[in-house]
């Protein structure tokens, strides 16, 4: 038997700012479907999908540890709390086992507990530090100026000086 969508009189306008998961939600809102077990298919497929994402993704209050390196916050939350392995990670930033794995160690040695993950509404893609040609401040620097932040907002995100930051985005 073939489903067929009834449409709703609702209709939610789409921007070009809406991330896949929001439109896919707008589209979902605005369709009635009558096969509930394609609508539960749907959901389920749409919650593992953010949390897939979640796992890609750093919240930006993890970087405020003036203890660690971004590198080390980096591999340290990626281990720690999206439960990823080393190579998992070598992979995701385009690194080297061995160099992961120096990174963890020597943030387990600077900082035992656990990164406390505020409720952040900025969240950094972790594809970020991938590109090789840039060091992981400068990345991180570079992406959220590309989001709209200033200098100075950056900075206090950061726990940074200001005079680095600026720096590091001359770069």
């Amino acid at each position: 038997m073939p489903i067929t969508p009834k449409k709703s009189n609702k209709i939610s306008s789409i921007s070009s700012d809406d991330t896949s998961a929001t439109i896919s939600n707008k589209i979902i809102s605005n369709i009635d479907f009558q096969n509930t077990e394609l609508m539960s298919a749907l959901e389920t497929f749409l919650k593992q999908y953010k949390e897939q994402q979640k796992l890609m993704t750093l919240p930006l209050s993890v970087f405020r540890s003036r203890k660690l390196g971004i590198l080390e916050v980096t591999v340290k939350y990626l281990k720690d709390n999206s439960n990823l392995n080393y190579s998992q990670i070598a992979v995701l930033l385009n690194r080297d086992d061995r160099t992961i794995w120096t990174s963890y160690r020597q943030a387990q040695k600077k900082s035992k507990e656990r990164l406390v993950e505020e409720n952040d509404s900025i969240r950094v893609d972790v594809k970020i530090f991938s590109d090789r040609h840039l060091a992981p401040l400068q990345a991180l620097v570079k992406h959220l100026r590309s989001r709209g932040m200033t200098i100075k907002q950056i900075s206090k995100e950061l726990s940074r000086d200001y005079k680095t930051i600026w720096l590091t985005d001359k770069k």
